[in-house]
């Protein structure tokens, strides 16, 4: 087994029937051969005991390493998983590394109870042409929330002139001027963006701490222009994004 680095964390018991010799020296006491009970007249385990003949128990008539020995209860080797840092340090590690995949940007729009909903996204990707599918992963957010009630969301992939507004969706900065909308379908759509779809969701698949949105396309339209993008944790140009990978 390979050194863990960081010795912190959570023990694991793994219990050994007939360890090596010195097997875990150093991390839990070794095993004891367990104290024979007298025989009750057939040579059966007593009470609580494993059945006569079972690994590391000794029934009638039986011999050879086991003999004589039973497992003890919390005994073993301790195995020691990493701490919550070395998954935080992963985690951290991961973004770094898809963050160097360059992507468009979009929002993700729905609405609820008259009041529009949205945030900035960059994890969506077609999955299907025939039916017209797309996907949305999302992360902890209220919109996670909202889809099972609403059903429907749209997305609106931004121009280049749209920096502002993913600032703005993505709860980092409020943009200086108020977001207006076109409506498709019943769903509000981020005027002025390069593209727009209306989705149904058909189906959600929870993946480690995201949630992936499938969505069959009800409405779609795109219009000319620059994309926005998003690249090592920034939105940017495509010259800004160039001059950066340089």
């Amino acid at each position: 087994m390979a050194p863990v680095s960081r010795r912190e964390g959570m023990a694991r018991l793994t219990r050994v029937a007939v360890p090596a010799e010195n097997a875990g020296a150093g991390l839990m006491p070794p095993l004891r051969p367990a104290s024979r009970r007298p025989s009750e007249g057939s040579g059966a385990a007593g009470a609580g005991a494993p059945g006569a003949g079972g690994p590391g128990t000794s029934g009638p008539g039986t011999s050879g390493p086991g003999a004589g020995k039973a497992l003890q209860p919390h005994t073993g080797v301790a195995r020691l998983t990493p701490k919550a840092a070395a998954v935080e340090e992963a985690a951290r590690s991961l973004r770094q590394v898809m963050g160097r995949f360059a992507t468009g940007v979009t929002v993700v729009t729905t609405t609820s109870r008259g009041r529009i909903h949205g945030m900035t996204a960059n994890a969506f990707l077609s999955v299907s042409l025939r039916p017209p599918l797309v996907l949305i992963s999302l992360g902890r957010c209220r919109m996670n929330e909202m889809l099972p009630r609403t059903g429907r969301y749209g997305i609106s992939v931004l121009s280049r002139q749209q920096k502002d507004f993913a600032g703005h969706f993505a709860a980092q900065r409020p943009a200086p001027t108020e977001p207006r909308f076109v409506w498709e379908r019943e769903i509000p759509l981020l005027e002025g963006a390069l593209a727009h779809l209306v989705c149904r969701v058909v189906d959600a698949h929870p993946a480690g701490d995201h949630v992936l949105w499938i969505g069959e396309v009800e409405y779609l339209n795109a219009h000319e222009g620059e994309p926005l993008l998003f690249f090592t944790g920034r939105f940017g140009t495509l010259r800004e994004v160039q001059q950066r990978g340089g």
